[in-house]
Formats: structure tokens, C-alpha cells, sequence
């Protein structure tokens, strides 16, 4: 005699399709009490849509925390690749300066 759930296996042994039907009820019904219990504790469905808007505004503002920090690092590259320029300019100035005559008489930089 096999045992499964206490009981012995025999034709009263349930068919998969009645199982999944009773597994397929036994959850309808969790799914209903879980929401007496939330409907209880003053979470009805407004306040479940509430709490839903409120999770996405809070999604929205990470995400926009996200890209201002991403566009802050891109704005601090970008100032930094322009003052390696500024610095390469004053370095070829500098050299232009340095190669011509003293008194040349024609000022090509001031």
C-alpha cells in the first residue's frame, strides 16, 4: 500500500487535472483572503493604486537621479577635454612666442 498525504493509493487517488484544479482554487482563494486581509489593514484598491503611483514616482525620481549624475560626470569630462585644449593653445602660443625675433617690429602676439 503506498502513502502519499495520509492516504493509501486506490482509485480515490486524484487525477492531475483535479489536482491542478484544486491547486488552481486553493490559490483563488489565498488571492481573495490576501485581499480581504489588505481591504482589512485599509489597503483597498485605491489605496493599493496609490501605493502603486506612489512606487512608480519613487522608480521615476531614481531614474532621474541617475541620468543628472550621468550627465554631471559627461559635463565634468567635457570641462576637463576643454581645458587640455586651453592648455595645448597656451603651450603652442607660448612656442610661437618663444620663436619669434625680440623686437620684430610686426606684433603677431600681444
Amino acid at each position: 500500500m503506498n502513502m502519499q498525504s495520509g492516504q493509501p493509493f486506490n482509485s480515490q487517488q486524484l487525477s492531475y487535472e483535479q489536482f491542478q484544479e484544486q491547486v488552481k482554487q486553493k490559490q483563488q482563494q489565498e488571492q481573495m483572503q490576501a485581499q480581504q486581509a489588505l481591504r482589512s489593514a485599509g489597503l483597498d484598491r485605491n489605496s493599493q493604486q496609490v501605493q502603486q503611483l506612489v512606487q512608480e514616482l519613487y522608480n521615476i525620481e531614481q531614474e532621474l537621479k541617475q541620468a543628472e549624475n550621468q550627465l554631471q560626470m559627461q559635463m565634468d569630462a567635457q570641462k576637463r577635454q576643454i581645458q587640455l585644449i586651453q592648455k595645448r593653445i597656451q603651450q603652442a602660443m607660448a612656442q610661437v612666442k618663444s620663436s619669434l625675433p625680440a623686437n620684430s617690429g610686426r606684433p603677431y602676439m600681444q
